[in-house]
């Protein structure tokens, strides 16, 4: 099996490409992510609080530490995102990336928004995924033109 390369764009490339790879590395990521997660916290929480891991009865309350954990690991499935993105995004163009975040945007009105926060937490929720969407994205994108100029 070869490893795609980001340091060569691949030869089909299209808005569509890049906005259903961007729908895919999102989930897949937080899966991945979320799975080493579910196996390393009973031995965090042992090392940080010195008694065994009790599950909540419910979802993570926004006021928690492991709400807040969960949403760094969307941010950085959301980073990925962007990279892959960007990696299928025909050159110079923004149209997919737009697209993706506009997705990530209407999608809050879909959810449950944590009202009984901090502002921080709530912009944090708001805010993490069209963040991390447009920072994989530049970053990809800034990579490759730098790579073109030299």
């Amino acid at each position: 099996m070869k490893l795609l390369s980001l340091r060569q764009p691949p030869k089909v490339q299209s808005v569509w490409r890049a906005v259903l790879a961007g729908a895919v590395a999102h989930p897949l990521f937080i899966v991945i992510l979320g799975a080493a997660y579910w196996a390393l916290r009973p031995f965090v929480w042992a090392a940080i609080y010195s008694e065994p891991y009790r599950p909540p009865t419910g979802p993570y309350s926004p006021n928690s530490g492991e709400w807040l954990f969960v949403q760094g690991i969307s941010f950085c499935a959301s980073v990925v995102a962007g990279v892959a993105a960007a990696y299928w995004s025909p050159p110079r163009s923004r149209v997919s990336i737009a697209l993706l975040i506009s997705f990530s945007i209407v999608a809050l009105f879909f959810g449950q928004f944590p009202f009984n926060t901090s502002l921080f937490r709530s912009a944090l929720y708001a805010l993490h995924m069209p963040a991390g969407l447009a920072i994989g994205f530049v970053f990809l994108w800034r990579r490759q033109t730098a790579e073109e100029g030299s």
